[in-house]
């Protein structure tokens, strides 16, 4: 086969010709005159599609990835755009911001100069502490099954991670206090908290459905199941077979954790498995209308879309601190150890709240979270966060 063939090949199964690896997207400001240069390291692609782009409703970091892009345009700045993940594009001209999200940075610092502002969007809590927690959540389970299991959610990296966080000027972190709590002390003077924005949303319960007779429980999140508690859940439910748990994640590539909980998520009566959905599908809709509350016992978040859209949609929460999420007063309940015997009561005392208790509680919530995880309010605090930098 001709190299030429080779590449044409590639560029089919890849999506892209892997020469533009060394090439970046540029998006010029459309109603300034050009006042400087920031190489952005985050998702290109998404910052060329249109505003109502159906991809859009996948991952909220493919809007903000496009935001973060339109908010430096809007300040008079061209933006060359490459991936996250790209290591083969070299800058062949002078930068005033390099902002990266993981280890571009520290690849990219020695060669755009000492006067090129250096900034890092945190997504995650601090790498050491999420690796740390998954970790002691794969051993407990290995204990408890005496089977094997691959971690999914430990980042590539690590000490480079650690380098750009160390380099870098200033940075961005989608998170709450205690998100920041996770970093060392040394780094938190230089970090800024912003907050997330939900999954796009076509439906949302209103008060006369917050409260389904059903009274259903859901898990949502995406990949990591250990890493975010399902097999946790699971073990609750397998023992409360009164009780009724629909699971929607991303599973199928996680055969090693399918292998462990076969029975549980496709034998057990009361547990229903439904795969990876979009929040707005019908089946997805279909599945909440039935549901009152969700669990969501991550060891390490930023701040969890899955959560955010959850709270968005109106149920009751049932949420670790490590959501990075704060909930508003006497609304919705915290789980502080995650342990089964927790997680079980604390169900049951979800269970047991009137039809009263929980309107009201999942009333705050969602108006809250309406609001601080808008798209709105991300584009207000990053254009807060870029502005001191900027002007």
């Amino acid at each position: 086969m001709s190299i030429q063939l080779l590449k044409k090949v590639a560029k089919k199964i890849l999506g892209r010709d892997q020469n533009s690896w060394e090439r970046a997207i540029t998006v010029y400001p459309k109603h300034k005159k050009a006042i400087g240069r920031v190489l952005f390291s985050y998702l290109e692609q998404a910052v060329l599609w249109k505003p109502n782009d159906i991809r859009f409703n996948a991952h909220s970091n493919l809007w903000e990835s496009r935001e973060i892009v339109r908010i430096f345009n809007s300040y008079g700045f061209i933006v060359d755009c490459i991936n996250w993940n790209n290591r083969r594009f070299w800058p062949k001209c002078s930068y005033d911001i390099v902002f990266d999200i993981h280890v571009n940075l520290q690849r990219l610092t020695p060669v755009v100069g000492k006067e090129t502002k250096k900034l890092l969007h945190l997504t995650t809590s601090h790498v050491w502490f999420s690796r740390d927690a998954e970790l002691k959540r794969v051993h407990a389970l290995e204990q408890r099954t005496k089977a094997f299991y691959t971690p999914k959610r430990i980042v590539d990296y690590l000490d480079w991670a650690e380098r750009s966080l160390r380099l870098a000027d200033t940075c961005s972190l989608i998170g709450n206090k205690h998100t920041l709590s996770t970093y060392p002390e040394e780094y938190r003077k230089k970090i800024s908290t912003v907050t997330v924005s939900a999954s796009r949303l076509k439906y949302i319960k209103s008060s006369d459905d917050y409260v389904p007779e059903t009274r259903e429980f859901l898990w949502h999140y995406g990949g990591g199941a250990v890493h975010k508690g399902l097999d946790l859940v699971l073990d609750v439910f397998k023992k409360n077979k009164n009780l009724v748990l629909n699971v929607i994640g991303r599973l199928e590539s996680e055969r090693d954790f399918l292998k462990i909980y076969e029975q549980e998520l496709f034998h057990c009566s009361n547990i229903r498995y439904y795969g990876c959905l979009f929040p707005s599908s019908d089946k997805f809709i279909e599945i909440i209308k039935r549901v009152f509350c969700f669990i969501a016992p991550s060891c390490s978040e930023g701040i969890s879309p899955a959560v955010v859209t959850c709270l968005q949609l109106g149920l009751f929460p049932i949420i670790s601190r490590n959501n990075g999420i704060t909930l508003p007063n006497n609304a919705g309940l915290y789980l502080e150890t995650c342990a089964t015997s927790e997680i079980e009561n604390v169900v049951n005392q979800a269970m047991s709240l009137s039809k009263d208790e929980l309107e009201d509680q999942i009333a705050s919530c969602q108006s809250f979270a309406l609001k601080e995880f808008s798209r709105e309010k991300f584009s207000s605090d990053m254009s807060a966060f870029l502005g001191k930098i900027l002007v």
